[in-house]
């Protein structure tokens, strides 16, 4: 993406975010269990993925639930112990502020996760080739990444369909020239790449990787090669003032801040660096399923896996 695009979505988001006052005190971004919300004197109510709560309002999170909110601030908060919450007061925690760059993200993912949204994707790319088209998928093992991406952060990783369930993986890195870097030996479908690795750093050319997974036992049943790109200097810059505003928006690392930042990188089209968010999202709760369909929705959405192999 030219940094002139960039400046252009910048300020359509800026202008975005004055068009349209929030008329709500939080969204409910993501949930688990049989969360209840109360209305003034009305009875407990079954509280959806997607609800506008206000003051004068309370939740009940359920036992083993999960909440993940954003205030209309942007700021994000995570609720997991079992309990009445008081949405004035959940507010009030949170301090006041003004409308930031994370509510324009949080209201993307609310809309591509919505069920017209999936249900128009999966006839959208039902009939497709999709990765096949894009990415890896027309090999033996299917990366589920593009076959060449630029990345903005450091540490990435890649995931790829499963062949069997005892199989063992072997990740070959090389630089541009071929050259190798690093094998590495692993029984997940994944496996994080850090530019920060020394062995990457004496090894690597042009900021340029160059990845390639098969099976220990039959190194014919292997993926295609795909090329990984670390991006610096002007091309980094680009990105870096929005990020750095939407970083110190959410605040600290969690799973609902995790999946606005993925939401920001496919936005700017940085989709292995969105992946490695969905992956953190999900490792940070991995008991919540809505981490998990909004990651498959965006491997379908960008004909990075076939609607049939994503998991339900």
């Amino acid at each position: 993406m030219t940094k002139k695009l960039s400046l252009i979505i910048i300020g359509l988001g800026l202008l975005w975010q004055g068009a349209f006052a929030q008329d709500y005190a939080f969204r409910v971004l993501a949930s688990k269990g049989q969360n209840m919300v109360k209305k003034g004197n009305s009875d407990w109510q079954v509280l959806k993925t997607g609800a506008k709560l206000n003051a004068g309002e309370e939740v009940k999170l359920a036992a083993n639930g999960y909440l993940g909110l954003v205030h209309s601030s942007g700021k994000t908060m995570e609720l997991k112990e079992p309990s009445v919450y008081n949405i004035a007061k959940l507010s009030s925690d949170l301090g006041t502020g003004t409308q930031s760059i994370a509510s324009k993200y949080a209201d993307f993912v609310m809309s591509k996760m919505s069920p017209q949204q999936i249900e128009e994707n999966r006839k959208k790319y039902a009939s497709v080739t999709g990765a096949a088209e894009r990415g890896t998928e027309d090999a033996s093992i299917t990366i589920f990444m593009p076959q060449s991406v630029s990345i903005l952060n450091k540490k990435a990783t890649i995931r790829w369909e499963p062949y069997r369930d005892d199989a063992v993986y072997v990740v070959n890195l090389k630089n541009l020239f071929e050259e190798k870097i690093m094998v590495v030996e692993t029984t997940d479908p994944f496996y994080t790449i850090d530019f920060n690795n020394e062995q990457i750093k004496n090894a690597i050319v042009e900021n340029l990787i160059i990845v390639n997974v098969s099976l220990k036992d039959d190194e014919s049943i292997a993926s295609k090669n795909a090329a990984i790109e670390l991006m610096t200097g002007d091309d980094a810059k680009t990105y870096d003032v929005e990020l750095k505003n939407l970083e110190s928006n959410i605040g600290e690392k969690s799973s609902i801040n995790d999946l606005i930042l993925a939401e920001f990188y496919e936005e700017n089209g940085l989709f292995l660096d969105a992946l490695t968010s969905y992956e953190d999202a999900i490792k940070l709760s991995p008991d919540v399923e809505y981490f998990q369909e909004a990651y498959n929705e965006f491997l379908i959405r960008n004909g990075l896996k076939k609607p049939e192999t994503a998991q339900e």
